[in-house]
């Protein structure tokens, strides 16, 4: 894309914020935004040598309303892009043309992502009825039955109590699909995170266990379903 192309993207609406993330950028314009910076004040000018092509400056009250659509604004040379949130947040980017095979490069990761996204999203939704409404006893764990029925193994990488453990419901950056009492009885609770790769079970309110939830191939599955015939028969 030539610089009058990248321009007219950036003050026709035609780019949102979230496309940074979703890698549209690169996949679809080949281009890419490289944070430099970020301030609480207007620091536009501090690129004294640069011409920017400004869009409608936001407004006391309407900073976020549909009467400002577009938050973007960038340099004559299509080499910085300045991003308004609102108007006490200014977000500074490089922006760099990626070269085609980049761009491949990119396109496969995202393609590959995507496919692993849906299958977590699988994993969330078998997962949520077995362990969080139902509430699996902790010691069917290790009995074969998730491997067989659904193919899926729960891998131990931590057991301790709540303040040790790296991943606990309700706290840090972790989302998390939640259950916030244990299963009478069995006094056994589970939560797991909502991208679908760790599930946290809780014994008897202190004793917590982090497993990493991996999904097996029909090999691995068959594995397991040979060992429970064996068993049944031993």
């Amino acid at each position: 894309m030539d610089t009058k192309q990248i321009i007219k993207l950036f003050t026709n609406g035609a780019i949102v914020f979230e496309d940074i993330i979703s890698k549209k950028l690169e996949c679809t314009f080949g281009i890419q935004l490289i944070q430099k910076g970020k301030s609480r004040f207007d620091t536009r000018h501090h690129f004294s040598n640069l011409h920017w092509i400004v869009n409608q400056e936001l407004g006391w009250g309407g900073s976020i309303s549909d009467d400002y659509p577009f938050r973007w604004d960038i340099t004559s040379d299509a080499s910085v892009v300045c991003y308004r949130s609102n108007f006490v947040e200014y977000i500074f980017f490089d922006l760099v043309v990626i070269s085609k095979e980049e761009q491949d490069t990119i396109i496969k990761e995202k393609e590959i992502a995507d496919i692993e996204a849906v299958e977590r999203a699988r994993i969330v939704e078998v997962l949520t009825p077995v362990l969080i409404l139902q509430m699996m006893p902790y010691n069917k764990v290790h009995t074969g039955y998730l491997e067989t029925n659904f193919g899926i193994h729960l891998k131990q990488i931590q057991r301790g109590m709540h303040m040790n453990m790296r991943y606990k419901p309700r706290y840090g950056s972790t989302n998390w699909v939640a259950n916030q009492v244990l299963c009478w009885g069995s006094n056994t609770g589970w939560d797991i995170t909502t991208d679908g790769k760790i599930a946290c079970c809780r014994i008897n309110y202190d004793d917590y266990v982090n497993f990493e939830i991996e999904v097996l191939t029909p090999d691995q599955i068959n594995e397991y379903k040979a060992k429970e015939l064996e068993n049944r028969t031993a």
